[in-house]
């Protein structure tokens, strides 16, 4: 599968937020990977999903930073990748921040 999902080429960002909200889960990678937290700041975890609209995989990173224990922080960064395998690489390759730096293909980090 080569799609990409076309939220990655929206440019508004309430449009995005709409179109990812559609995603269906495939697969939970969980919160760990070969010693990699898979996620940023606090905890998280990383899930492959589908785009029902168009057909297209994204490995969506969810991540909560805890600043106190009734203000949380909620980050969801989404990468577009070409297969489960791919997602898969990329969970035993990059930790939460190094795929956010070394990923390079369609990336939207909210």
């Amino acid at each position: 599968m080569s799609n990409i999902c076309k939220a990655f080429e929206m440019s508004d960002m309430n449009e995005q937020k709409e179109h990812f909200s559609k995603l269906e889960i495939v697969e939970r990678f969980g919160d760990e990977c070969n010693g990699k937290d898979l996620y940023k700041h606090h905890e998280g975890c990383r899930i492959l999903k589908r785009c029902p609209v168009c057909d297209a995989l994204v490995l969506c990173q969810y991540s909560i930073l805890h600043y106190n224990q009734d203000d949380d922080e909620y980050y969801t960064d989404y990468f577009s990748v070409g297969s489960r395998e791919e997602a898969v690489e990329l969970n035993e390759k990059y930790d939460g921040y190094e795929i956010e730096r070394e990923y390079k293909g369609k990336k939207i980090l909210f």
